[in-house]
């Protein structure tokens, strides 16, 4: 079997793409229909998703602000803007992992884009990261910070990230689908990425060491594109930088394999 799309895996790669764009009410409609039926019945509904990443801020904050000798007034601010952007990325990759197989009603009955379902990924955790931001003017303002207008560049370092979010979970879903045992591996890689990446310490308090900790960490990038800004800090032209190399890696991945195999994804189901 060969690995190489051949033109016409390109052809109905590219014409799933579009159609899957086009179909834009079909996703978005479900993202917010799963997010309904999760908290369904619910006294809070989904405001679950606020309350309990504020508990987590306000808990976490105060302790690690002791054990990392940090002001609580400089340490809430710095973690509950991480928190937020860091929960968004980590909830795509999560969730990218069952998004064929969370589809398999839809796509055994309908020859529907595939990529209807890897968007549909991007507005669920999208709905609630819009949640999750809530949290950060309010803890500005128990802590009187003042908004830096370089929080502006929060929204193209956003839509960076969304474009690299989508290109990884098609690459993550494929793969998923077809060895079942991957998603077991992505979690608890995500669970060790959590600790190398810059969420909860600072860059500064890893000294030398920081810049190879931080500069090969693609999490590292996309958090910092979108999260310093919030800080008031504008990133660094190298770090928008290696989010481009990122994206370009992504596509040079993704691409080839959503054309080889996208038909096989209903057979693997």
């Amino acid at each position: 079997m060969s690995l190489s799309p051949t033109r016409r895996d390109w052809r109905l790669m590219l014409n799933d793409v579009v159609r899957g764009i086009a179909a834009w009410h079909v996703w978005v409609l479900l993202g917010f229909s799963d997010i309904r039926q999760r908290y369904k019945r619910s006294k809070f509904g989904q405001f679950w998703i606020t309350l309990s990443m504020g508990i987590f801020v306000a808990g976490i904050g105060i302790v690690y602000a002791f054990l990392f000798n940090q002001p609580v007034r400089e340490y809430l601010p710095f973690l509950a803007v991480n928190m937020v952007v860091w929960t968004l990325i980590a909830g795509i990759i999560n969730e990218a992992t069952l998004a064929f197989v969370q589809a398999t009603v839809y796509l055994r009955q309908e020859a529907m884009p595939k990529t209807v379902f890897v968007l549909r990924i991007l507005v669920r955790n999208l709905i609630a990261f819009a949640h999750n931001l809530i949290i950060i003017p309010i803890v500005w303002l128990c802590f009187l910070v003042v908004p830096s207008p370089a929080m502006l560049l929060a929204i193209p370092g956003l839509v960076l990230m969304m474009v690299a979010a989508f290109l990884a979970a098609m690459i993550i879903g494929i793969l998923s689908t077809r060895f079942r045992d991957l998603p077991q591996i992505i979690q608890n890689l995500l669970q060790i990425a959590f600790f190398m990446t810059p969420v909860m310490w600072r860059v500064d308090q890893m000294g030398a060491a920081a810049w190879y900790i931080v500069g090969f960490n693609p999490f590292a990038v996309f958090l910092r594109i979108v999260a310093e800004p919030l800080h008031g800090r504008i990133p660094g032209l190298a770090t928008y930088a290696s989010a481009f190399v990122v994206i370009a890696v992504l596509v040079l991945i993704a691409a080839p394999l959503f054309a080889r195999f996208r038909a096989r994804i209903v057979y693997w189901l």
